[in-house]
């Protein structure tokens, strides 16, 4: 993923992405150890609106908390609607409103530039509201379903 250098109140970091930016939480690497931290888009004022952005506006919005140890157990997060991860075609949808599923289970399969990419459960949960029906095209981000 990438990596950055930043500079914070004259102290540098070194900052490697682990995992997609553009997700509410994302996980990175500084300085050797793992954070998992959330993110929201930030509000331009009207004058810096037009001017050219150098980097996806985007900014923590919660303290940075240390990843789990084990990289298997899913982080929690604040919302109990799994998303897409990226854009493309909903191929299949493996689950059904009220069935209960379990961390790794399958939810779904996207088509994505001939690949298909199965998307599973971040955690254990009941299978609420399905936004998606099979052959529907889907931007990176949309809401999937909810996990109760």
């Amino acid at each position: 993923m990438k990596r950055y250098r930043l500079t914070l109140e004259g102290k540098t970091y070194s900052v490697e992405l682990l995992s997609d930016p553009s997700q509410d939480e994302v996980r990175v690497n500084v300085d050797g150890e793992v954070f998992t931290v959330g993110v929201e888009p930030v509000q331009e004022e009207t004058a810096a609106a037009n001017a050219p952005a150098a980097a996806p506006l985007r900014a923590p919005v919660a303290a940075a908390t240390p990843a789990a140890a084990a990289p298997d157990v899913p982080q929690a997060v604040g919302t109990n609607v799994v998303k897409s991860p990226l854009p493309g075609v909903v191929k299949s949808i493996a689950v059904h409103t009220g069935q209960t599923v379990a961390f790794n289970d399958e939810l779904c399969v996207i088509e994505a530039m001939k690949a298909m990419n199965v998307i599973r459960a971040p955690r254990a949960g009941t299978i609420g509201t399905i936004y998606v029906t099979e052959g529907r095209k889907i931007p990176h981000g949309s809401p999937l379903m909810d996990l109760g």
